[in-house]
């Protein structure tokens, strides 16, 4: 086998990757809510939201690698894939699919860390 077969990320790491992904993106919703908005308002969840957090979710996943290793052209397609949702979000009406709490948003940030963590924390074991 070749050296880059032997370091391909377990789907622990990328999965956990993934999680960890999603709560930086979440913690940056929470933060450009609280200072355009206010406060404590209320947060619209539209599709342009969700396309960004699972483009996030595929970049965090796939579109990393590990340390030395050449970009694959898995990681190159991940990386295409996150961008045409992140423009194409742009392309779709923004209406609200539902309105939660602006608080819900780090306590889902804090609990996709915690599940990132466990998850890279019991692939290295």
């Amino acid at each position: 086998m070749s050296d880059v077969a032997n370091t391909e990320l377990p789907l622990p790491i990328r999965v956990g990757g993934a999680f960890v992904a999603v709560a930086i993106v979440l913690v940056i919703f929470t933060f450009v809510a609280v200072v355009t908005q206010g406060f404590l308002v209320p947060f619209d969840v539209t599709p342009r939201f969700l396309l960004i957090v699972v483009a996030a979710a595929i970049l965090g996943g796939f579109g990393m690698t590990a340390p030395g290793q050449p970009r694959s052209a898995w990681s190159v397609f991940a990386l295409a894939v996150a961008l045409l949702l992140v423009v194409g979000g742009r392309f779709i009406p923004n209406d609200p699919l539902y309105t939660m709490e602006q608080w819900w948003l780090p306590a889902y940030a804090m609990l996709a860390i915690l599940c990132g963590l466990v998850l890279r924390r019991a692939a290295v074991r």
